[in-house]
């Protein structure tokens, strides 16, 4: 088994539209090591998002590998135990938060003794306990941003691929998200996340 959570080789891709043509990546290549916290820094359309894409297998390479966990990223199994967040989660805005990591966690099979109180738990610890039982429609980008990352984490992820984790958090939010990706990581998960800002890589 690989020491690597990820390992990226040589990739490059190139979008085509028309006669237009962009490259997104060239050459990218890293490694994240099982455990490690990688933040992946970058301006907006320099390809940040592209290469998440790619490492989920939701658009692939000109050439280069993904590996996950010592597996290519093509083969369905390499993501097991891998959860990812976009900047702008897609979550029904007709469901409620409990009712969407309550979802989340029945989906990846996660057992526990009582699905609503562990869920609750998890709402509690990203400030959406209060908004439980609220529809996602009636509620801030920031409140969508917790609930999606409170989605996240109850599922106990072994990979944690986040896009812009902190995008719409005021920054009382952000410090307790931090917080809790740092935990996240102190405890053994590999956390690979972008942003185009220094201090939250930092």
């Amino acid at each position: 088994m690989s020491d690597n959570a990820i390992e990226l080789q040589h990739l490059h891709k190139t979008y085509v539209s028309g006669r237009r043509r962009f490259q997104a990546l060239n050459d990218v290549s890293f490694t994240v090591k099982k455990g490690e916290a990688f933040g992946f820094i970058g301006a907006n359309g320099a390809g940040k998002s592209t290469t998440i894409k790619i490492i989920l297998d939701l658009i692939r390479a000109d050439s280069g590998t993904a590996l996950i966990n010592g597996i290519n990223s093509r083969n369905a199994e390499s993501r097991r135990g891998v959860v990812f967040m976009p900047e702008n989660p897609y979550l029904n805005e007709y469901l409620t938060p409990l009712e969407i990591v309550r979802l989340g966690v029945e989906m990846h099979g996660f057992k526990v003794a009582n699905v609503n109180t562990y869920c609750m738990e998890w709402l509690e610890k990203f400030g959406m306990a209060h908004a439980a039982g609220k529809k996602l429609k009636e509620m801030s980008k920031g409140m969508a941003q917790r609930t999606g990352l409170a989605h996240s984490l109850a599922c106990k992820p072994e990979i944690l691929i986040l896009d812009e984790p902190l995008s719409g958090l005021d920054p009382v939010g952000r410090v307790e998200v931090v917080d809790l990706l740092v935990e996240y990581q102190a405890n053994g998960g590999t956390l690979l996340f972008t942003s185009h800002v220094l201090h939250d890589v930092e």
